[in-house]
């Protein structure tokens, strides 16, 4: 079978990897992300804020907080918050493994091929990512982008919101602001030049995740955690 050699938003021949190779690959820094990278981001942020920066009025409040989770057992909302969170990212990996034998460029996320008596199964419907329709087509997907993380992000961001309000309302939202922004506007320029602000982005909704995580563990454990 003659493969397309290249088109809108289609890669060529040679950008072709096994799924499985990048299923791993993918499967390994999410592992990062949530064993290292993740917990490293909230324990530091929530010791440097409560042991440097809050005051003892500030620091007593959410100790009271936390031990009214760990007195009602609360703590398994939080755990099956994460545990919803740790699902999505189980089918990131998958879709991004699925995606690399297609040489399926961004901004597409599906592949449409034309059906009838006159067309070859080898004709595909893509996207433009040439010109004007192509920076529409980009700062589209900026926004659809946002919007698929944003339903785990919010429900984080509330739980969080409820123990640690100062750090959710001034490290992590402002950073999630700042990259979700920067992203989608770098992102209308050209695909290659999105990731900046999207690691912005990734840092503040991985946080905020093993924020949800680190209350989860303070919570359940009560007493047994005296920092």
């Amino acid at each position: 079978m003659t493969l397309v050699e290249s088109g809108p938003s289609l890669l060529p021949i040679e950008k072709a990897k096994p799924e499985k190779l990048i299923y791993k690959r993918y499967t390994n820094q999410i592992l990062k992300v949530v064993f290292i990278q993740g917990p490293i981001i909230a324990w530091t942020i929530y010791l440097v804020t409560t042991k440097i920066l809050f005051s003892d009025t500030a620091k007593d409040l959410i100790d009271s907080k936390i031990q009214f989770l760990h007195q009602n057992d609360l703590h398994y909302v939080y755990i099956s918050v994460y545990m919803i969170y740790l699902a999505r990212l189980a089918l990131v990996v998958n879709a991004n493994g699925a995606r690399a034998p297609t040489r399926l460029g961004r901004p597409d996320q599906h592949i449409y091929q034309v059906v009838g008596e006159d067309n070859s199964k080898q004709a595909l419907v893509m996207m433009a990512s040439d010109g004007v329709n192509g920076r529409f087509n980009r700062a589209q997907r900026g926004v659809m982008n946002m919007d698929e993380g944003l339903p785990i992000f919010l429900m984080n961001t509330l739980l969080v919101s409820v123990i640690l309000g100062q750090v959710a309302t001034f490290f992590l939202v402002p950073l999630y602001v700042y990259g979700r922004v920067k992203f989608a506007h770098d992102y209308k320029v050209s695909a290659e030049i999105r990731l900046s602000g999207f690691l912005f982005s990734m840092i503040a909704e991985h946080g905020m995740a093993s924020m949800i995580a680190l209350i989860a563990i303070k919570a359940a454990l009560g007493d047994l955690i005296q920092f």
